[in-house]
């Protein structure tokens, strides 16, 4: 039986086994998308084999929904507790760590493409995605109209249609053109047009 130290140690070696695979799996859906994708790509850049990747992840729907739960991850860290304005503020903070990661960018762009079609394996998380970011962006903006920080002439539902829009619109934008487009300071100005106060 193990002790408990070199179970911990085994443990630490299977988790930073996982997220070299994590890596590679990224490396390759940001350069390909995921059905041009394949595991044995995949094993080769984490410097394995097929068989010893499926021993982490026994396909590469998994690999792909494990790439897309770390990035979730770290934007749910930038807007917990976030609500009304601070949550507007979470949102540029969003964009700033887009437009510093051009292949994160890419990979979103090119799986939110292939997702349209029905079949895809996420297609039902963007579907929920872009729902739960519209309720969110418009709960808040609601929340703001209801404090006076809205501008009259502004509809909350317009507001969170506009912002989700954007925030996709730019990132495209930003593979064709490079470092031209600062999506962080577009979004700022768009959103703090439909306010009352500085966002």
């Amino acid at each position: 039986m193990a002790t408990p130290a070199k179970a911990r140690g085994e443990y630490r070696k299977t988790a930073q086994r996982r997220e070299q695979i994590v890596d590679a799996a990224f490396s390759v859906f940001a350069q390909v998308g995921f059905s041009s994708a394949t595991v044995a790509e995949i094993a080769k850049r984490a410097g394995m084999t097929a068989p010893g990747l499926t021993h982490h992840f026994a396909s590469k729907t998994e690999l792909l929904e494990a790439v897309f739960e770390r990035r979730d991850l770290d934007a749910q860290t930038r807007l917990e507790g976030r609500s009304g304005l601070d949550l507007l503020r979470g949102l540029v903070a969003i964009a700033e760590r887009d437009e510093a990661d051009r292949d994160l960018t890419r990979m979103f762009a090119i799986i939110a493409a292939e997702a349209t079609d029905v079949d895809h394996p996420m297609h039902e998380y963007f579907k929920d995605r872009y729902a739960l970011i519209y309720d969110n962006v418009l709960s808040s903006f609601i929340q703001l109209q209801t404090d006076g920080l809205l501008r009259d002439d502004m509809l909350p539902a317009d507001a969170a249609r506009t912002y989700v829009a954007l925030s996709d619109g730019l990132q495209l934008q930003a593979l064709y053109t490079g470092s031209g487009i600062h999506q962080s300071a577009v979004i700022r100005r768009i959103l703090s047009g439909f306010l009352t106060v500085p966002l």
